[in-house]
């Protein structure tokens, strides 16, 4: 009978716990939603739309060509992202993409050959805010349309 009656005191006492745990968040959270709630919402929004990858140049297309170096762009963040693509019709022409810093030339990221197949390539690179940079997309093969655009990761 002892057993019974202490399993049934663990029982209350673990449920009783549990309610008191799972009320007092919404005890204190309600206060806070009343005092500003204009404020809460208009920041959680602001962090929401800030997080993620945000386009700075493009999406721009060349005429058929084997190189194209393209206008220069600038990241607001730390992290760059491009992204570029072309269409062979089947005859085996590859891709590649650097990112260059413009004021020293210097490839900060190289790509790798990947096929002009129409599915977008990409290459990440550590960049500086503010300073400016472009890419060099090189074809082997036949010369064709090749579309690109950058981004930053905020």
């Amino acid at each position: 009978m002892t057993a019974r009656k202490s399993l049934a005191l663990a029982t209350a006492t673990v449920a009783l716990g549990t309610g008191l745990a799972m009320a007092t968040p919404a005890a204190q959270a309600a206060p806070a939603a009343h005092s500003t709630p204009g404020t809460t919402a208009s920041q959680t929004r602001a962090a929401a739309a800030k997080a993620g990858w945000h386009l700075i140049w493009g999406p721009k297309s060349h005429k058929p060509t084997t190189y194209w170096a393209t206008p220069d762009f600038v990241p607001r963040s730390g992290t760059l992202g491009v992204n570029a693509r072309c269409w062979n019709g089947g005859d085996g022409t590859k891709y590649k993409i650097d990112v260059v810093r413009t004021r020293d030339k210097k490839v900060v990221k190289k790509g790798g050959w990947g096929y002009c197949n129409g599915g977008w390539m990409t290459v990440k690179a550590n960049a500086s805010s503010g300073t400016s940079y472009y890419m060099r997309i090189y074809l082997k093969g036949n010369a064709h349309t090749v579309e690109a655009k950058a981004y930053y990761y905020r």
